[in-house]
């Protein structure tokens, strides 16, 4: 599909070697953008640019800050201007929460929040006056918590709250956030091992599809599944939508606690 919005434009989108990056990636293509594909993930970069040549290609760890700043450093040779900028880089981390890595928690905090958070401001100071957009991946647990999920959601509700400062200072027009369900990536294999999948799950293609559409229409919110805005929205007047969900997942949650112990 073609997107008037993406023709010609300059995009980087990070975590673009596996899932939804990947997929902007596809998506993306025919609408003749160039395109900085960035990840730590150098051999699934290399695979991405063997499919699609004119792709740039960038290897850099966004959870560590040296990691902007090696996105920030090619702009500065390569580009004048960056158009949109999708900050999809992200991890999961899963367990109860007194056994969430707290320890190494700043890692996860820098590539799910500061990371996306720095890119974003850098770029528009970099190219002051270009007409720029940052699209950030968040999660639907912003809104909604599901047990195993503490440090991640943490992360992800930050972003929230952060974002809805900044729209509400009334200068955040070119801020866009994206609010997936469980999505078929490597998400739940990087997060732990055989974790319970949130229900529902969808697509990383029709995901990718919902961002681009949004992204073009400049929405500052994007949710790729409309049952889960209908499960929001019904929960306002219904409570019992939301506690029922949780605790579905909780007897979930409880067999993959009662499996490993076994294991």
């Amino acid at each position: 599909m073609l997107y008037k919005a993406f023709t010609d434009a300059r995009i980087i989108i990070t975590g673009a070697a596996s899932g939804i990056g990947k997929e902007l990636v596809r998506q993306l293509i025919p609408s003749n953008p160039e395109i900085l594909a960035v990840d730590y993930d150098m051999e699934g970069l290399e695979k991405l640019q063997r499919e699609f040549p004119k792709l740039h290609i960038l290897q850099a760890d966004l959870s560590k800050k040296l990691g902007n700043e090696q996105i920030l450093a090619w702009l500065s040779v390569h580009w004048k201007s960056v158009d949109f900028c999708f900050a999809n880089a992200g991890k999961a981390e899963f367990a109860p929460a007194e056994d969430q890595n707290w320890k190494e928690m700043d890692q996860l905090f820098q590539l799910n929040v500061y990371s996306p958070i720095q890119i974003g401001m850098a770029v528009r100071k970099l190219f002051l006056g270009a007409n720029f957009r940052l699209i950030i991946t968040a999660s639907a647990m912003s809104f909604w918590t599901i047990p195993g999920y503490s440090l991640y959601a943490a992360t992800k509700s930050a972003l929230l709250q952060w974002a809805r400062t900044v729209w509400l200072e009334k200068k955040g027009n070119w801020l866009t956030l994206v609010f997936p369900i469980a999505t078929k990536t490597k998400f739940f294999e990087t997060a732990g091992n055989d974790i319970p999948k949130a229900f529902p799950v969808q697509s990383p293609s029709w995901v990718a599809t919902a961002i681009l559409r949004g992204a073009s229409k400049k929405k500052k919110k994007i949710f790729p599944s409309s049952l889960f805005v209908s499960m929001l929205v019904l929960n306002r007047f219904f409570r019992f939508i939301g506690r029922f969900y949780q605790l579905f997942e909780y007897q979930k949650y409880k067999k993959w606690l009662k499996k490993k112990s076994e294991s």
